[in-house]
């Protein structure tokens, strides 16, 4: 089956997982997904800025999914491993804070071109290679949804990825590839665990952060994993084009919803 000059990939049966890719994999959820596909027997191939630790003898690439050499790097990386069931696209940039009126045009821009501009163009990158049920998995974030205060480069780079899941959905939809987004809510990564233990009063901050969620808790990675590892696969085979927030409660109320994260 052809669509603009592409051959859509027919070797694997519709469900059959293929390869997976996850970028950002060297930590946090990105880790956690490699780690659960692992586990379970995909073949898996891990992305991210530093060379990612090794699973199970599975293939490991460094690349930056910002740049163009990056995501060649990817494509050569993955073309030898055949189809891909699924992609996950969860690198992300988290630097440039500050207001509307501080935040830095560097900043600025390196917030858009990993958190927006990269999932759009990694995934065009490595289309050729899924084939139909292949899945593609973005990992936005409640700050997709609603707005944290001096952080507006993250709030818009996220605010455009759940937008744009939903094209991603709709476009690829008659190729056969579904795509949809998790948003995670305050997640224990070791980002979030290093901001608790240098605040002033960890424990006070821990709290702050537990109290945003509607279990009173921090959600842990493999949690997130679970529902990626869900929307990647057969199960889910009638789902595209949804936003999923993983956040504990978070985003359920109007009270939290507006609080910082």
């Amino acid at each position: 089956m052809t669509g603009k000059g592409r051959v859509i990939r027919d070797d694997v049966p519709p469900g059959d997982p293929g390869t997976v890719v996850v970028t950002g994999a060297t930590r946090g959820i990105g880790r956690a997904v490699a780690e659960l596909y692992a586990e379970r027997g995909h073949r898996v191939l891990s992305v991210d800025l530093t060379m990612p630790p090794v699973l199970r003898g599975q293939p490991r690439v460094r690349a930056d999914v910002s740049t163009a050499a990056g995501r060649e790097r990817i494509l050569r990386a993955a073309r030898p491993l055949g189809t891909i069931g699924v992609l996950v696209n969860n690198a992300a940039y988290q630097g440039a804070h500050g207001s509307v009126l501080e935040v830095s045009e560097r900043g600025w821009m390196r917030a858009l071109g990993v958190n927006l501009t990269a999932p759009l163009l990694l995934t065009r990158t490595l289309f050729d290679l899924m084939g139909p049920g292949s899945a593609v998995v973005n990992v936005a974030s409640v700050q997709g949804l609603f707005a944290e205060q001096n952080n507006a480069a993250y709030n818009a780079s996220k605010g455009g990825l759940v937008n744009l899941t939903r094209s991603m959905a709709l476009d690829l939809a008659p190729r056969g590839v579904r795509v949809n987004a998790v948003a995670p809510g305050a997640i224990a990564t070791e980002g979030v665990l290093q901001a608790i233990a240098t605040s002033p009063d960890p424990g006070q901050t821990r709290r702050d952060y537990e109290d945003l969620h509607a279990l009173r808790r921090l959600g842990e990675p493999r949690e997130v994993a679970q529902v990626i590892y869900f929307l990647g696969g057969p199960e889910a085979s009638f789902l595209t084009g949804a936003i999923l927030p993983v956040d504990g409660g978070m985003t359920a109320s109007f009270m939290m919803a507006g609080r910082p994260v």
